[in-house]
């Protein structure tokens, strides 16, 4: 079989006697590297009914339509860790042209994305009360308490992207 496919691509180069690339070679190898890029770029986190009204990242600054928005955010990225690779990882972006999220307890045994991971945290989003201007500690414990955090954890990080692009960093050792 080796022989055969060996003989099957170098036909040209040894039955026509010319030094160039050999053109079904290349052609199988771009073919192979074309279905290793396209699986790379498959996003199992797009989610595909975003929440109506959801901001998105504004980058131009301005504030057109921020106070009718279903979250005070347009992306959430929340990570918890616990010993023994245990973490709560949460992760929303929404961007003009498509939505994202994953939603990753492992203290629950828990790992949606996309829809199903929108559906778990819509509820959770729509309670958050807070914004730009609240209080670091105000954010942490409604977040906290919105994820079920335990005591104990190593890590607590978290950044959100408000609708007019403010970015902010919350933290917890």
């Amino acid at each position: 079989m080796i022989s055969f496919f060996h003989n099957w691509v170098n036909y040209p180069y040894h039955h026509k006697g010319g030094h160039c690339m050999n053109s079904k070679t290349t052609c199988i190898y771009a073919v192979l590297f074309s279905l290793v890029l396209l699986a790379g770029c498959n996003d199992k986190e797009e989610v595909k009914n975003p929440p109506e009204n959801a901001p998105v990242e504004d980058t131009a600054n301005n504030n057109e339509g921020a106070k009718d928005d279903a979250f005070s955010f347009a992306n959430f990225d929340l990570e918890v860790d616990y010993k023994e690779n245990r973490t709560i990882d949460v992760d929303y972006e929404n961007e003009k042209n498509s939505t994202e999220a994953k939603y990753q307890d492992d203290l629950n045994d828990q790992n949606l994305t996309s829809d199903e991971a929108m559906d778990k945290l819509t509820p959770i989003f729509k309670d958050f009360s807070f914004d730009q201007d609240t209080d670091e500690q105000e954010v942490i414990k409604q977040v906290k308490e919105a994820f079920s955090v335990e005591d104990g954890y190593e890590k607590f990080e978290l950044e959100i992207t408000f609708p007019d692009g403010t970015e902010k960093e919350y933290r917890e050792m």
